[in-house]
């Protein structure tokens, strides 16, 4: 038996336990190969509840620490902007480590510029979005806008379907609207379409105008979510190469908005919104 004190934090809705492991090898012992207790643990009826389980480890790199990050059904995240933006916050909250103007957090999708703003949201250098099959990855080949593309057929309906990279592969869907959306039956369908040999993220969206999109999310290994942050970036590279959106909007999702800049398309794209501490404990495990 051993208690682990935890934190739970949530951006946008999107919610994660984060585990200190920065000097408790014992915490990274229990966790990186146990995808039943990441499960049990992220169960909202039989654990704490959360999408996800965020581990804060010690830096392999340049970075200040490493994020190490796993799915509500015990798989490995490449990398979660709603998860970053709250372990920057949880960093500054309750650690030794100085925020400074930005600040580098080590993923298994590269590392990460972060900066802590007032009123606790959080900006994300989160790195140029790609579009390279083989990176993302995806075996869509066609391209449109420089963005893959394909047809597919779902349930006797003919969908377009686009392919991009933040470090994790996501597919992205425009509709006029999203209301009366089967959104459950496609998320599901979706996210283990062939052509996406890991899986993927799946994203709902709709333009309202240039500078505001509205989407829905459905993760890899969790489902339903109120708000992914690379999603949004994804989403906005998509529209914006697509010339359905400006390259700096508003991501309207389930919990809340998203600002997203792309000030370059060659470059990097930057997702600001909040983070907050929604309470600490212990678990006996």
């Amino acid at each position: 038996m051993k208690i682990v004190n935890f934190f739970k934090y949530e951006g946008l809705g999107n919610d994660f336990i984060i585990i200190d492991a920065l000097e408790n090898s014992t915490n990274l012992k229990l966790f990186s190969n146990d995808q039943n207790l990441v499960r049990r643990i992220c169960d909202r009826r039989f654990g704490i509840g959360a999408d996800g389980l965020i581990l804060l480890l010690p830096p392999d790199r340049n970075g200040i620490a490493k994020m190490e990050i796993f799915n509500s059904d015990g798989s490995i995240a490449e990398m979660c902007g709603n998860g970053i933006r709250c372990l920057v916050n949880f960093i500054h909250s309750h650690t030794e480590i100085k925020i400074e103007q930005n600040i580098i957090i080590e993923t298994r999708a590269g590392d990460i510029i972060s900066s802590l703003k007032i009123d606790n949201m959080v900006s994300v250098n989160m790195g140029i979005p790609f579009f390279e099959p083989s990176r993302i990855p995806t075996t869509i080949k066609s391209t449109k806008g420089s963005v893959p593309h394909q047809t597919i057929s779902i349930e006797s309906k003919d969908i377009d379907i686009y392919a991009v990279g933040m470090g994790n592969p996501h597919m992205v869907i425009f509709f006029d609207t999203l209301d009366n959306l089967p959104f459950k039956r496609l998320g599901t369908l979706l996210e283990n379409h062939p052509n996406f040999p890991q899986k993927t993220n799946v994203h709902f969206a709709q333009v309202i105008n240039p500078t505001k999109i509205k989407m829905k999310t459905w993760e890899r290994g969790c489902g339903a979510t109120l708000a992914c942050g690379t999603g949004a970036c994804g989403t906005l590279a998509v529209s914006s190469k697509l010339g359905l959106s400006e390259s700096k909007a508003e991501l309207m999702l389930p919990g809340g908005s998203l600002f997203i800049n792309w000030p370059d398309s060659t470059k990097s794209i930057y997702m600001t919104g909040p983070a907050l501490q929604v309470y600490e404990g212990k678990i006996t495990l």
